[in-house]
């Protein structure tokens, strides 16, 4: 008997190894797409009665299954208006999934963005209906590296020129689809941990991504004072346990100026003064890492 169970036994644990084995080589990773990703997007929409301009924000948080693949889940944050004296606020909104694999990026089991294509190809799915093909493909430094440039024929609005940029996504936007009617929209640049990569040459020096971190500035204090200012100016924070710090200063270009860290702060108010009296008047971003997450400060220097 004790021989018919450990039999059972090596049969079971057999079975178990094989079940996981047939199983990791299923389950698709998310890949290797940045999930401190966030892209800054102006979208305008006609809803039959006016046109509605959406600010917001692409941002990943999270991981979500769909089939036998692994996805990021991507949110986006931001305001939309009729009138820009009267804006709506959304926070956290569930936009779609997004994966990685054989330099593709995939949305719910469908091809989004294609970054082997060649001078030809066609664009798929995200064109609504137009047949758009790729004219020319070059390449552009991101983030001190190579990524490919695609240049889309039948693509832009009014005249203007769309691209596909690899590990970015299209000029358009993430998920937006290609110009078309009365649809219009803008991808202004692309950041990583609210550093901007790269920003769209018709935005440029500007990448405001302020306009979508309502939600995160509400997680702990953070101001300045005086702001704007013309000499020095202290930064002001709050946290609410006992966490490391990091406090970096970034140019408009996503430079970064200043870079303070601190190792095991306890929770309460503290401040850092800057003094930037070697660089050039303008709009400066301070950003505050923490365990708790992450706060964006505009600051102005006269």
């Amino acid at each position: 008997m004790e021989h018919g169970i450990r039999i059972r036994i090596r049969i079971f644990i057999l079975v178990w190894i094989l079940l996981s084995v047939v199983s990791g080589i299923q389950a698709q990773s998310a890949g290797d797409i940045d999930t401190l990703s966030q892209w800054r997007v102006t979208a305008e929409y006609f809803n039959g009665y006016e046109n509605v301009t959406y600010d917001f924000k692409y941002y990943i948080s999270g991981i979500k299954t769909i089939g036998s693949d692994e996805y990021y889940k991507v949110y986006k944050s931001g305001v939309s208006y009729v009138n820009p004296s009267n804006l709506y606020y959304f926070n956290h909104e569930y936009a779609g999934a997004l994966r990685e694999e054989g330099n593709k990026w995939y949305s719910a089991n469908e091809l989004l963005y294609d970054f082997t294509m060649h001078i030809g190809d066609t664009v798929y799915p995200y064109n609504q209906g137009l047949i758009i093909t790729v004219i020319d493909v070059d390449t552009i430094i991101v983030d001190g590296a190579q990524k490919k440039r695609f240049q889309l024929d039948n693509a832009g609005w009014g005249g203007g020129e769309e691209y596909i940029i690899e590990d970015i996504g299209a000029t358009t936007g993430l998920f937006e689809f290609l110009p078309f009617f009365e649809n219009v929209s803008y991808l202004h640049c692309y950041a990583i941990d609210f550093v901007p990569v790269w920003i769209n040459p018709d935005f440029s020096p500007y990448c405001d991504l302020s306009v979508s971190i309502k939600e995160i500035n509400q997680l702990r204090k953070l101001s300045a004072y005086p702001n704007p200012f013309t000499t020095s100016t202290t930064i002001e924070y709050e946290i609410y346990t006992i966490s490391n710090i990091q406090f970096a200063v970034y140019n408009m270009l996503g430079e970064a100026v200043h870079l303070e860290e601190h190792a095991l702060m306890p929770r309460g108010s503290h401040k850092v003064t800057w003094s930037p009296a070697h660089l050039p008047a303008g709009l400066y971003y301070g950003v505050l890492r923490s365990e708790e997450g992450v706060s964006v400060l505009k600051m102005i220097k006269q």
